[in-house]
């Protein structure tokens, strides 16, 4: 999924090692509404999964 995270919160989860996360567009930061920390901060879009593929289905 498609998330809008700051550097700062995008390093904690690169850190943690629990999510496979890239950058999806080029280019400079623009000014964001973080989504983890809901602070309005330079940031990107990023593409977030869990690590291995393990997805939640309701059903």
């Amino acid at each position: 999924m498609k998330r809008q995270f700051c550097l700062p919160c995008f390093l904690e989860i690169k850190k943690a090692g629990k999510h496979d996360i890239e950058r999806v567009r080029g280019g400079v930061n623009m000014k964001i509404t973080c989504w983890r920390c809901k602070r309005r901060r330079f940031g990107a879009e990023y593409e977030i999964s869990r690590k291995g593929g393990v997805s939640r289905d309701n059903g």
